[in-house]
């Protein structure tokens, strides 16, 4: 992992640009002047370090606010700066943790410490010394083993037992993705078999399941976090030290395995306060006024007590403090979809099996009358499915050329919806296990290099996504534009290895239109671009093929989209991914917004995200005017790769210096109009308004009110 971490030095303006070649991101530093690197011992550093430098400098410089936190040499927090506050300290040795990186950063001083905000930058100013130690280490995870089994169900719950693994610690701190590690992957053999290593290992805890696809899947997850061993039993449930917790109740098995995950996995998030990280964290407030729990004895106890108390608590205690969940995966239950179940665990997704039925065309609503994207006919169908699940009164989707059918998929409550089983889902994500594996790959660093195609007249108006790839500070984008390509010049740019292709055109049943006819997808030897949008109708199988052929994940659609939805979606589709959001979280957005976003669908791998968020977790605003200079903000978190489940976010706004989990509705904020204008140029988010999307820039650059009132 050291040799893929590089610490360069930057002339303009003076600093360090660090480098991580397998995450593909980069994070700069700035200091006053230029100063010397040399390489050092990574011995000094409170934390694991991969890679350390020592840099002759004493002012350190962070373009964008972080929160950051001293400790001592025995790993204590000694003062911590969240938010604009100002923190120092007396002569000592102290490592300096700088949060939301990209990558993770440590500074090492002996010295005195001065850290402040200036203008939104972070600054750390080292005094009594004359220069400090830099170190960092990547936040990639890669799996560390490979697992085989047989289609048994009982070799499955073997193969399940090993999951868990890959934790880093089984105490509360499990709760932080860093101490997550990405579970072994599993593969079908004549018998079962695992590494030496993961053999004869003790668990926490034990899963007893009947020895039935319909139980094992969903229990993925669980098995997992707990680093419990799965075995076969007549009935649902989990052994703990003195007690058991039956997992079936009058909701059903599936809900009792959720409601466990989610119960277990938000008290470690409150219980790990009592560890390396402190925090002032808002769920811990609220449910110490209603729980009878003490954290700090909790925090001490073995696995398996700490897990029985948890357990002991009603859900419908914590039921409303519980974030919203990332990741829903219905999963039909076969045996072809085993290989699955790691890289579901390691989101700590909910894995539903839907009763198995054969796939039937979807029945869609009549709500669009549009010049749609079929050669100029005028349709007037489109796929909405409502809260419940159910569809309007229908016409049906004619389209005979899709070779999966669009399906109706059960609603979910996360943020997420994969679907893994035949046909294709509307407003949800269908992977594949090759593209699971791409994007764990290695990838290399550089300037992230996109290209927009434009192969239709029609839809010039969308050539502007160019302008919004790349509209990031820090972040070096290589955006190319292309027109009327042919059939082998576009053959040529999906070869070539791309970050991400963008595509706007026409897509039918001969294939993806081109200035002299229609380029088969399915016709490529192989496909170099990690990632694209089709932005067109009924992409979904072209796109599909080009996943086969060798991408991570893309942007279709399931059936016609009107021309002018299509282009904002398009617009909007840009600038989310130029925002650090993943493809799911685009899909979650767009499907949120705009009707038409609802018949968009991700093949491939839909974790894949174009950059990282300057912040750290992406984020959109709910906004609402409460007075003259008053407005309600209610701010929803994104959670990627990169900043899983668990991670903190803090919200810079007005004098907040509290912590949230970041998955979902973090918190609402009432704010007067310059406390909002200073939130809005932190960073570039989308903004809800009145059921109406904006940009945080664009409020900010034309006057929050102006915008507001003029549209």
């Amino acid at each position: 992992m050291k040799d893929a971490l590089t610490i360069t030095e930057t002339e303009d303006p003076y600093g360090v640009r660090i480098i991580d070649d397998i995450q593909g991101v980069q994070t700069q530093l700035r200091l006053p002047s230029r100063a010397a690197i040399e390489s050092c011992s990574t011995d000094h550093f409170t934390f694991p370090v991969d890679r350390a430098v020592r840099l002759d400098a004493t002012e350190v410089r962070v373009p964008h606010l972080v929160n950051v936190i001293v400790r001592n040499a025995d790993a204590d927090v000694v003062v911590e700066a969240a938010n604009r506050k100002r923190a120092e300290t007396e002569c000592g040795s102290y490592t300096v943790e700088i949060t939301s990186l990209s990558i993770v950063t440590y500074l090492h001083v002996e010295g005195r410490l001065v850290i402040t905000d200036d203008g939104g930058e972070r600054v750390i100013e080292a005094l009594d010394t004359d220069h400090v130690r830099l170190g960092v280490r990547s936040r990639h995870e890669y799996p560390a083993a490979t697992v085989t089994t047989t289609e048994d169900p009982i070799d499955v719950m073997r193969a399940l037992s090993t999951l868990g693994s890959a934790l880093k610690t089984t105490s509360a701190e499990r709760s932080w993705p860093s101490l997550r590690g990405h579970p072994p992957l599993i593969e079908f053999g004549d018998r079962f078999d695992r590494p030496s290593s993961l053999r004869d290992r003790e668990h926490t805890t034990t899963l007893e399941l009947p020895p039935e696809y319909e139980y094992v899947f969903p229990a993925a997850s669980l098995a997992y976090y707990l680093d419990a061993e799965v075995r076969p039993g007549d009935a649902p449930r989990l052994l703990l030290d003195d007690s058991v917790h039956e997992l079936d109740s009058e909701r059903g098995y599936e809900t009792a395995v959720h409601r466990t995950l989610k119960q277990v996995f938000l008290l470690d998030c409150v219980t790990r306060t009592e560890g390396y990280y402190p925090v002032e964290l808002n769920v811990r407030e609220r449910l110490e006024e209603r729980l009878d729990l003490d954290f700090a004895d909790l925090y001490d106890r073995s696995a398996g007590n700490r897990l029985a108390a948890y357990l002991d608590v009603p859900f419908d205690a914590v039921a409303d403090e519980i974030p919203t969940w990332k990741q829903t995966a219905d999963v039909a239950p076969r045996a072809d979809h085993v290989e699955y179940l790691p890289f579901l665990a390691a989101d700590l997704a909910l894995v539903r099996c839907p009763p198995t039925r054969r796939p039937t065309e979807a029945e869609t609503p009549v709500v669009l009358a549009d010049f749609f994207r079929s050669g100029g006919r005028s349709v007037a169908e489109s796929n909405v499915w409502r809260e419940s699940g159910r569809a309007e009164p229908t016409r049906r989707n004619r389209d005979d050329d899709m070779a999966e059918r669009v399906i109706g998929v059960p609603p979910s409550e996360t943020i997420e919806h994969t679907w893994i089983g035949d046909g294709y889902p509307l407003a949800a994500s269908k992977p594949t296990i090759a593209a699971c594996k791409r994007r764990l790959a290695a990838k290399p660093s550089g300037s992230i290099r996109v290209a927009v195609v434009s192969n239709s007249p029609e839809m010039r108006a969308e050539n502007d996504v160019s302008e919004y790839y790349g509209l990031r500070e820090l972040v070096e984008f290589d955006v190319a534009l292309y027109e009327d390509l042919t059939r082998e010049e576009l053959a040529d740019l999906f070869a070539t290895e791309l970050d991400f292709v963008h595509y706007v055109g026409h897509v039918d049943a001969e294939g993806v239109q081109c200035a002299d006819g229609f380029l088969d997808t399915g016709t490529l030897d192989a496909v170099g671009t990690r990632a694209f949008v089709l932005n067109a109708c009924n992409s979904y199988e072209q796109g599909m093929r080009l996943v086969r052929a060798g991408a991570i994940a893309g942007v279709v659609t399931a059936s016609k989209v009107g021309n002018e939805p299509a282009t904002r979606i398009g617009r909007t589709t840009a600038r989310l991914l130029n925002s650090g959001f993943s493809l799911a979280g685009v899909l979650d957005i767009v499907g949120r917004t705009t009707v038409t976003g609802q018949q968009y669908g991700v093949v491939g791998d839909a974790q894949l995200a174009l950059t990282d968020n300057r912040a750290g977790t992406p984020i959109s605003m709910d906004l609402t005017r409460v007075a003259a200079d008053r407005y309600a903000v209610a701010l929803w978190g994104y959670p990627t790769p990169r900043v899983p489940l668990g991670t903190l976010y803090t919200p810079y706004i007005a004098q907040n210096e509290r912590r949230y989990l970041n998955s979902g509705r973090i918190s609402e904020f009432v704010v007067t109009h310059s406390e909002l204008e200073e939130f809005l140029a932190l960073e570039r988010f989308p903004v809800m308004y009145e059921g109406v999307l904006y940009w945080s820039d664009r409020l900010l650059n034309g006057g929050i009110d102006d915008v507001l009132n003029r549209e």
